[in-house]
């Protein structure tokens, strides 16, 4: 049996982005791959893709994250602040990634932005808030 590359995820320096709905106001984005300045776009389109689908919440699911740049958590910032306005949720679910929780300590972004362990942690925490 040899190694399944695609099992590893996407190439260095590349990021993939896969949105499924999670419940009627709800949807997942999992991200796997570098968010850095040339991934922050198909992170946000992603984004935009569950809003377009009518989601009221968006977790975005950071456990695939081999990299979190400045300009990754930039988008993070940005992306909570329209989400505000809208009147959505933004739930970021970060697990255990060093490489997801690390930075956002250092920088303090982890006691701005809601970090979760998981997702169905998180979709509870969207139900909790009384989105509907």
């Amino acid at each position: 049996m040899h190694a399944d590359h695609a099992a590893e995820g996407p190439e260095p320096g590349t990021v993939d982005v896969a949105v499924r709905p999670a419940g009627p106001d709800a949807h997942v984005v999992a991200v796997l791959g570098d968010v850095d300045a040339a991934g922050v776009s198909a992170v946000r389109a992603g984004v935009d893709e569950a809003l377009g689908a009518g989601a009221r919440a968006v977790v975005l699911d950071l456990t695939g994250v081999v990299l979190l740049a400045s300009a990754g958590m930039t988008l993070l910032l940005e992306v909570d602040a329209d989400l505000r306005t809208r009147g959505c949720a933004l739930l970021l679910v970060a697990g255990a990634v060093r490489a997801v929780r690390r930075p956002l300590a250092i920088t303090g972004l982890d006691r701005v932005l809601t970090l979760h362990d998981d997702v169905p942690g998180a979709l509870a925490a969207a139900g909790a808030d009384g989105h509907g």
